[in-house]
C-alpha cells in the first residue's frame, strides 16, 4: 500500500486532495498498488468537509509514521514549506511541492537531499502551475539542446494587461478590479513587480540549461507603468504588451530577465490572455515548442502535483543529478545587446508640429523607425519603435532628442523577437 499524505489544506491541497479521492481506485488499479490519501495536516479541524477525517494538527503524525511514503507540500510561505520538505525527505518520504519560492530559494539543497536519502523531490506545479512542462524539458526534450525560453508565467498581470486593453482603462483600475476578482492579492508586489515570474523562469532555466539560475540575479521591471495609451499605440503597429520572463543562451553567458515588451500579433505567444500562460521552448532539434493552459487555480496545480505523484509510482527508486546541482549559470549583461525599442513620448499637443517633431525623430534615430503618432486616448502621448540599439544608445539617442525639442521619453520597453 502506498500511503500519501498532504501538507495544507488550502486552494491547493485541498485540490490534491478531491482528486486523490477521486483517483485513486484508478491509479491504485493501473499501478497494482493499493494508493490511499491518510493524513492532511492543517491546523484547522474542518469540520463538515471530506477532509475532516484525515485532519491532523501534529506534523508528526505524518513524518513519524513509515507507512506514508509521500507528502505533498502545498503550504505557502519560504521556511516552514521548506522545513518540512527537509524532514520529510531525511524521514525517507518523496516529496512533491508546488511552492516555487522554496523550489527557487531552496531547489539545490533539496534535490540534493532528496538523492542522499534515496527518495524523490518534484515539483511541477511550481513553475507552471497546470502546465506540463518541467517533465517535458527534463524527458521528451532532453535530447535538445535548449537555447532559449519565452513566457507568460504571471496569469494576474497577463489577466490586467488583457484587461488593461479589451477594456480601455488604467493599470490602478484593473489592478483594483483583479484584485476584487482574487487575481491579484491585497499587495500586488510579487505580481506586478514581475518576482514570481523571475523565479519560475529561475526554476525553468536551471532545467533547460543545466547550470542553476538565482532568481535574485533575474532582471525584473514590472507593469505598474505600463498605459492604455502604450497598448493603443502598441495595437496600431501590430503589436500586444505582455510580461515576458525570458531567458537565452549567448556566448557570454545566459540572459535572463522578466520585463513587459512589445509581442507581435504573428509571435507564438501573442493570443495568450486573460489568466491563461504559456512557455515557448525552442531546442536545437524539435524547433519552437509552446505550453499553453491555466498557470495557477485549485485543480490545475493539482493536476500537476498529482502527475508528480503519479512519476513517483512509475519509478520510485530512480536516482540522478540534475547538472544544475554542480553547474551555476552564468549571467550577461544585457546592457550592450542590440534590441529594439519602443519608446513614449510626453510632448504638448500641437497638430502643426506633428512633422516637424517626426524628422526630428528620424534625424535622431535613423530613417527606419516605426513611427506610431499620437495615441486617440491621450493627445500628449506619441510613441515610435526603435531600429535594434543598445541601452546606452537609445539613453544618448534620447539625450540628443530632448536637447533638439525639449521632449521627454517617458517610458521605454524591449520589442520582443
Amino acid at each position: 500500500m502506498f500511503h500519501i499524505a498532504i501538507f495544507g489544506c488550502g486552494v491547493v491541497g485541498s485540490g490534491v486532495a478531491d482528486i486523490l479521492l477521486d483517483k485513486q481506485e484508478y491509479i491504485s488499479r493501473r499501478f497494482n498498488t493499493e494508493l490511499r490519501l491518510t493524513k492532511i495536516v492543517d491546523i484547522r479541524k474542518m469540520d463538515g468537509t471530506p477532509y475532516a477525517e484525515y485532519i491532523t494538527s501534529d506534523k508528526n503524525d505524518v513524518l513519524g509514521d513509515d507507512k506514508i511514503k509521500l507528502v505533498t507540500v502545498t503550504v505557502g510561505g519560504l521556511d516552514m514549506a521548506a522545513d518540512i520538505c527537509r524532514d520529510a525527505l531525511r524521514a525517507g518520504k518523496h516529496v512533491v511541492t508546488s511552492n516555487k519560492a522554496v523550489v527557487a530559494e531552496y531547489g539545490r539543497e533539496l534535490t540534493l537531499l532528496a538523492y542522499e536519502n534515496n527518495v524523490r523531490f518534484m515539483y511541477e506545479a511550481s513553475a507552471g502551475g497546470g502546465i506540463p512542462i518541467i517533465r517535458p524539458l527534463n524527458i521528451c526534450m532532453s535530447a535538445n539542446d535548449i537555447y532559449e525560453i519565452q513566457g507568460i508565467l504571471n496569469g494576474t498581470t497577463n489577466y490586467m494587461l488583457t484587461g488593461m486593453y479589451k477594456n480601455k482603462v488604467s493599470f490602478d483600475a484593473v489592478l483594483k478590479e483583479a484584485q476584487h476578482l482574487g487575481y491579484a492579492e491585497a499587495d500586488p508586489s510579487a505580481d506586478v513587480d514581475g518576482y514570481d515570474a523571475a523565479r519560475k523562469i529561475a526554476i525553468l532555466s536551471s532545467i533547460a540549461y543545466h547550470a542553476f539560475v538565482d532568481y535574485r540575479r533575474v532582471k525584473c521591471v514590472g507593469i505598474r507603468d505600463v498605459t492604455y495609451a502604450d497598448h493603443e499605440l502598441a495595437a496600431s503597429g501590430g503589436y500586444l504588451i505582455k510580461l515576458i520572463a525570458g531567458s537565452r543562451i549567448s556566448d557570454d553567458g545566459l540572459r535572463i530577465s522578466v520585463e513587459p515588451k512589445l509581442v507581435h500579433k504573428t509571435h507564438m505567444l501573442s493570443s495568450v490572455s486573460s489568466v491563461y500562460n504559456a512557455v515557448l521552448v525552442r531546442g536545437s532539434y524539435i524547433g519552437d515548442a509552446m505550453f499553453y493552459g491555466q498557470g495557477a487555480g485549485k485543480l490545475a496545480t493539482a493536476s500537476a502535483i498529482l502527475g508528480d505523484i503519479i512519476e513517483v509510482l512509475e519509478a520510485p527508486e530512480r536516482q540522478s543529478l540534475p547538472d544544475f546541482i554542480s553547474n551555476t549559470a552564468c549571467i550577461a549583461d544585457r546592457s550592450h545587446d542590440r534590441e529594439r525599442f519602443y519608446v513614449r513620448l510626453t510632448v504638448p499637443f500641437n497638430d502643426n508640429e506633428s512633422d516637424e517633431l517626426l524628422r526630428n525623430i528620424k534625424d535622431v534615430f535613423g530613417g527606419s523607425v516605426v513611427y506610431l503618432g499620437y495615441a486617440l486616448s491621450d493627445d500628449s502621448t506619441v510613441a515610435f519603435i526603435s531600429e535594434k540599439r543598445t541601452e546606452n544608445e537609445i539613453e544618448d539617442l534620447l539625450a540628443l532628442l530632448r536637447a533638439r525639442t525639449y521632449i521627454e521619453a517617458s517610458y521605454t520597453m524591449r520589442v520582443a523577437e
